[in-house]
């Protein structure tokens, strides 16, 4: 079996895309396949963080903004290293080198969320890619009907999650408190996850008398504002900030959590609702279609209910906190499934069935551009490209985001 090298375009810190990478590597290792987590330009090397870093990070070009100079320095590096397969996923500078890459080196693509843009770049470098992997239904139909993805480059593959380090969340019984104790955990923004749902649906829970606790995990740019809406149930003791939690943590709070409340707007295939399940919390979501419906069975391991619909989702909580039998058996069915379904082995052995699928095609016929002809890809253009420095902008964000 020939050994294949690929380049993966992510930043070791807390997020689902490194989270893929570190999940998937070493399970890829066994089909012959080593993956390199590459992070490029000075905007990536400031989100480095060293305590994700591992010994396939790598990190180029750390000093400049300048995207043609960072893809320069990716193609160097792909050519000095071997590289058989890239798939540059959300980095600029990676999908910016695609037309300026050897012929030898094929491309392949990742969407990972329902929304325009990851769409966009998930077709970046279109007359190179020779695979698409969608992690759900929604993401699969979205690139063929709306994107125009050729339906033969598409391959469905769910994320996968090492259920290892949530054994023994999974084995502790759920209920065993008079009060049913409900977990959030994740990015506290609303726009996307949707955390400003929580005291609309705690506002029906102290209204149905149902006893609970809720307990909220994480940070983001809507903490204060979240809070502000929660607090006079803070000060009644319904509700209660954790702040956030590191990767040894997580599977504590889970294995503390009956019922885990996922509020997002739109997902790709969420690591938190795949964790929630390996450790055993009962999940409680709204519907996306293609997604939460894919990843969750109604009534067997989870419950789902309709954006908004805060009485029926309540309805479902006061459900399993009136017969704490059908809280663990679902809790049960949630870990088992998860372990069926959605772990890196089986992430892995799908992926790498596509990867020396896509070494046996035929390379594309198209021509390598020079430098010359160099163009940052368009799906990343921002206000003020061709006047305005990125040096400049950078900074200014930087600022902005210190004032407010």
């Amino acid at each position: 079996m020939k050994k294949i090298n690929i380049a993966f375009g992510s930043v070791p810190k807390d997020g689902g895309t490194f989270t893929f990478y570190k999940n998937i590597r070493p399970a890829l290792e066994l089909h012959g396949i080593t993956m390199y987590c590459v992070a490029v330009g000075k905007e990536q090397a400031m989100l480095w963080e060293e305590s994700y870093a591992d010994t396939n990070t790598i990190l180029l070009a750390p000093d400049t903004y300048s995207i043609k100079k960072q893809a320069k320095s990716f193609v160097t590096w792909c050519e000095s290293n071997d590289i058989n397969i890239v798939m540059g996923i959300n980095s600029e500078a990676i999908l910016s080198a695609i037309p300026h890459l050897p012929k030898s080196i094929r491309v392949v693509s990742r969407c990972a969320n329902a929304f325009d843009h990851g769409y966009r770049i998930a077709m970046s470098g279109k007359e190179r890619l020779q695979a698409i992997f969608a992690l759900t239904p929604r993401l699969q139909e979205d690139l063929i009907n709306l994107y125009n993805a050729d339906p033969k480059m598409l391959h469905l593959i769910p994320n996968g999650i090492d259920p290892r380090p949530f054994k023994i969340a999974a084995n502790t019984p759920r209920g065993h408190q008079n009060v049913l104790q409900l977990g959030y955990l994740g990015r506290l923004e609303h726009n996307q996850k949707g955390v400003m749902h929580l005291p609309d649906l705690v506002k029906v829970l102290v209204q149905m008398e149902i006893p609970f606790h809720l307990t909220i995990a994480g940070k983001g740019k809507d903490r204060e504002k979240l809070e502000a809406a929660l607090v006079s149930y803070i000060s009644q003791g319904f509700v209660s900030f954790k702040g956030a939690l590191n990767a040894q943590q997580v599977p504590v709070f889970l294995s503390e959590t009956d019922v885990y409340i996922f509020p997002s707007h739109f997902e790709g295939c969420p690591n938190a609702l795949l964790e929630a399940m390996m450790a055993g919390a009962v999940p409680v979501s709204w519907i996306i279609k293609g997604i939460t419906d894919y990843v969750l069975k109604n009534g067997e391991t989870g419950f789902l209910h309709s954006l908004g619909n805060y009485t029926d989702m309540a309805e479902s909580i006061k459900k399993v906190h009136d017969d704490r039998s059908l809280l663990r058996l679902i809790s049960h069915n949630a870990a088992v499934d998860a372990r069926m379904r959605f772990t890196p082995e089986l992430t892995a052995s799908a992926y790498a069935k596509v990867f020396h699928q896509v070494m046996e095609m035929p390379l594309p016929d198209i021509k390598v551009l020079p430098w010359n002809k160099f163009r940052s890809d368009s799906n990343f253009k921002q206000k003020g490209d061709g006047w305005l420095p990125r040096s400049i902008k950078f900074k200014l964000k930087r600022v902005l985001n210190l004032l407010t």
